[in-house]
Parts: structure tokens; C-alpha cells; sequence
């Protein structure tokens, strides 16, 4: 008759499971920072890309109007939504109207966010929809628009704020350079996204202007 022996190496002992479980906790602190940090590149990297083909949509409005959109309600505009977001707001009226008389060269759909959640009794633009959009960076929150009239008036943005976890109504003016005291781009526009933050006027904008100094 054969004989069994028990089997020594049945399982993992107590202390070989705490060192595996050590090796996962350092791997864990080490990746997860380093993936993290990688996620928040590319979503800089896409707001960019973002502001940049934003910027050329502005700059082919002026060739066709005249002028870049307002980043102010103008008089005429009926009805009005909320000041909040309004210059963004206003770019969106302009470069997407309800009368189609500017086409815009790319469609923005999965750009389109309403933070503030306003609308209209009627749609101001080509959607059916009456609410009154902005376009969003990666990280949801609206980009900010700044026609050079409104530089130094700015306007009131609603964004996410990470830190304090809730939506925060922010005053955003142009950008200076401090080397020249006057703002970037002072005979165009200013678009600005508050960044991973959420919070406008901090080092992790993302602009569609160099800010090297």
C-alpha cells in the first residue's frame, strides 16, 4: 500500500503573504503617482491641441466678419442668458448662430457643456436646444473667451473646483506678462483653461499664447 506524505508547501505561509502584500504596497505608491501624473499630461496635452484649433476657428470668424466674437452679450441679443460664462457663451453664439450665417470649420458637439445651466425661451444657436453652452477643457470646466475690449473687464466663470470639491463662480481678467506689463496678445483674444485645479490665474492654465518669460 503507498503511503501519502503531507504536503509541506500546501500554501503560502504568514510571513511570505506579508511580503507579497509589502511588494504590492510599494508598487502601488510608486505607479499609481507616476499614472496619475501621465493621465493629467495627456489631458493638458489635449486641452492644447484644443485651444489651438479653438484659436483658429476664432481667428477664421475675423477673417469673415471682421472682427472675433464678442466676449460680451451685445445689445441686440434677445433674450439674454446669465453673465455667467458669457464670453465663452458668446463665442459659441457667434462661431455656431441660430441663422447660420458663420459655419464653423469643425463640429464642437462633444465640446459642449452648461455649467451654470442657463437657457433661453428660444435656442440662440444652430442646436434645438435652448440651453446656452460653453466648451469645455478635459477636465469639464469652460474655457475661458476674452475679446481684447474685455481684458481688463474679464467676466465671472463657473468651475470645478478639485481641491474644495464644489463648483466655484471665479473673476477671470487677461493675463499679463510681467516682463512687459501689458496683456498676451493685446490686439486679438485670450483663451484660458483654469486647468487641473479649477481655479483661473494659477501656474496650470493652459493658454493659447506662450507664457515663457
Amino acid at each position: 500500500m503507498m503511503s501519502h506524505r503531507p504536503n509541506s508547501r500546501a500554501g503560502f505561509t504568514l510571513v511570505e503573504l506579508l511580503a507579497v502584500i509589502l511588494i504590492l504596497s510599494i508598487l502601488l505608491a510608486v505607479l499609481v503617482p507616476n499614472l496619475f501624473s501621465s493621465s493629467e499630461a495627456v489631458a493638458a496635452s489635449n486641452t492644447r491641441a484644443f485651444l489651438g484649433q479653438l484659436a483658429a476657428e476664432v481667428d477664421s470668424f475675423e477673417r469673415e466678419t471682421g472682427d472675433f466674437p464678442p466676449s460680451r452679450f451685445t445689445k441686440e441679443l434677445d433674450p439674454r442668458p446669465s453673465e455667467t460664462n458669457m464670453g465663452i457663451e458668446m463665442m459659441v453664439i457667434s462661431i455656431m448662430p441660430a441663422d447660420e450665417s458663420y459655419r464653423a470649420n469643425a463640429s464642437y458637439d462633444d465640446r459642449l457643456v452648461n455649467t451654470d445651466g442657463d437657457d433661453t425661451k428660444r435656442s440662440l444657436t444652430r442646436f434645438t436646444s435652448a440651453e446656452v453652452f460653453e466648451l469645455k477643457d478635459s477636465w469639464d470646466n469652460p474655457i475661458a473667451y476674452l475679446h481684447r475690449r474685455d481684458y481688463q473687464r474679464g467676466g465671472e466663470y463657473m468651475a470645478f473646483v478639485a481641491d474644495e470639491e464644489e463648483w466655484v463662480e471665479q473673476r477671470v481678467t487677461a493675463l499679463i506678462n510681467t516682463q512687459t506689463g501689458d496683456p498676451y496678445r493685446p490686439d486679438k483674444f485670450q483663451l484660458i483653461s483654469a486647468g487641473s485645479d479649477g481655479i483661473f490665474g494659477t501656474e496650470d492654465d493652459i493658454t493659447n499664447f506662450d507664457r515663457s518669460e
